[in-house]
């Protein structure tokens, strides 16, 4: 038996902000020009094609926070993996106990 499954078609469209993939963020067209955007597979929110140049930015920033960096890639700016809490002190001596 086999160790993979293929899945699919599906009608969803990778979502790409200053020429880098959004991760986890997918988009479908859908009627009345409106994009629906799912973030992870599991949440959807339906936004005019009017608003997507604010929304989508907005969203790329949030994801790249949310992992760990300072905001999505920018034309000539990557991003750094932030560090919001300053070290207070560093381990000095560790005992085993017995």
């Amino acid at each position: 038996m086999s160790d993979y499954e293929i899945i699919g078609p599906f009608d969803t469209y990778r979502v790409v902000v200053g020429g880098r993939r959004v991760p986890y963020l997918d988009a479908t067209p859908m009627n009345g020009g409106i994009i629906s955007l799912t973030l992870d597979s599991r949440f959807a929110l339906d936004v005019p094609v009017a608003d997507a140049g604010q929304v989508i930015p907005f969203i790329a920033d949030c994801i790249a926070v949310a992992l760990g960096y300072t905001c999505h890639p920018r034309a000539g700016m990557e991003p750094v993996r932030s560090t919001p809490f300053q070290l207070q002190h560093g381990v000095s001596h560790v005992q085993a106990r017995s």
